[in-house]
């Protein structure tokens, strides 16, 4: 976020009766000030100068401003403005790569160019990145949100254009750093603005959206949470116990085991498509979906101490087996969807949290 500071110079202000007030009027909107920025000093001299800060402006934006001053004309106090101006705020510093270090992004081999970035769908968060890959069908994409002043990385998703639909999507979990505020479903899908508007689909007659990354994960800010009703954060997902059996009960236990302190979870979600192709409405629909979770500790320098991991996977289908009979390692996931999940956990510890020999309990 950027700040600003804002002069005007004024003359000819009878100080008989003091001026109620000074300050700026400013907006995104040429034709919408609403937002004031007050003087919190005392106008005394029949001329001279006055200024105000304004904070938490958003990056790489053009604001408009009107100085004004309430001033006595004889008989009222009456308004007394300047004329509208502008300033652009300046844009955030070029991130690179640097979301796709994280620790859950699948190991990404085949980046293409540096892609590009933009502002979120209105009222869905601070900023998205895209990453292209060599394949002209398949891309990359962070989105971010604001919190506290802070920019907090929402989460990353992989979206296949010619199946129209995410092939993964990974995030983080912390009790602190993405608190459950209550900010409730804030449903209305809309098309993932950092994708192009063919890839996506926008619902397959007979399924759920089945959400990647939870609604209920990510209950920070109203503007977080309508991220998760992204085209590109869901999949055609069989409703009756499976959506709303199985998966739901899964969601519930990751959300469950959101940690807080020096631990954090990392959670990968996706699908799979495996046997003879289904189709509906020219949309391929997945045979499996799946989840491989991560359980990490950190050091005071930032380093992973500890891992324990595990995962599931379902055919997209109804249900009515226990949970646990679906729990499989997340290096059999590794081998079916053929990405390298956690790639930036030691070594030693990724292996044993991958194969089952550290276990994480949900």
């Amino acid at each position: 976020m950027s700040g600003a500071t804002l002069t005007a110079s004024y003359s000819g202000v009878n100080t008989t009766y003091a001026p109620q007030e000074a300050g700026f009027r400013y907006g995104t909107s040429q034709g919408s000030l609403t937002q004031t920025a007050y003087y919190d000093g005392s106008i005394t001299n029949a001329s001279g100068s006055y200024s105000a800060t304004l904070m938490s402006l958003a990056s790489g934006t053009t604001y408009y401003y009107q100085a004004y001053m309430t001033v006595w004309d004889g008989s009222k106090y009456v308004d007394i403005v300047g004329s509208v101006k502008s300033f652009k705020t300046t844009a955030p510093a070029a991130v690179g790569n640097g979301y796709l270090e994280c620790i859950e992004v699948p190991a990404i081999t085949n980046l293409s160019g540096t892609g590009g970035s933009g502002s979120e769908a209105s009222g869905r968060g601070y900023k998205w990145f895209r990453y292209n890959t060599s394949n002209s069908k398949q891309a990359i994409a962070t989105h971010t949100f604001e919190n506290g002043g802070k920019v907090i990385r929402n989460y990353t998703v992989m979206l296949d254009g010619d199946k129209k639909c995410a092939l993964w999507s990974a995030h983080a979990m912390h009790a602190d750093m993405w608190k459950d505020n209550g900010v409730g479903r804030n449903d209305g899908w809309t098309t993932d603005p950092a994708f192009d508007s063919s890839w996506q689909q926008t619902g397959v007659s007979g399924y759920s959206k089945g959400h990647l990354v939870a609604s209920n994960y990510r209950q920070t800010t109203t503007a977080q949470n309508k991220a998760t009703f992204y085209y590109s954060n869901q999949a055609p997902q069989y409703q009756t116990k499976f959506n709303d059996g199985v998966w739901n009960q899964m969601e519930n236990k990751i959300k469950a085991a959101a940690p807080s302190g020096s631990d954090t979870l990392y959670v990968v979600t996706g699908v799979l498509y495996e046997g003879t192709a289904k189709y509906v409405s020219s949309v391929q629909i997945p045979s499996h979906f799946y989840a491989c979770i991560m359980k990490c500790s950190f050091n005071g320098s930032h380093e992973v101490t500890a891992a324990s991991g595990t995962a599931y996977v379902f055919t997209n289908e109804a249900q009515t087996a226990e949970l646990n009979s679906f729990k499989t390692t997340i290096d059999a996931i590794e081998t079916r969807a053929g990405f390298d999940f956690f790639p930036k956990v030691p070594s030693d510890l990724q292996t044993k949290a991958e194969n089952g020999t550290n276990v994480l309990t949900l």
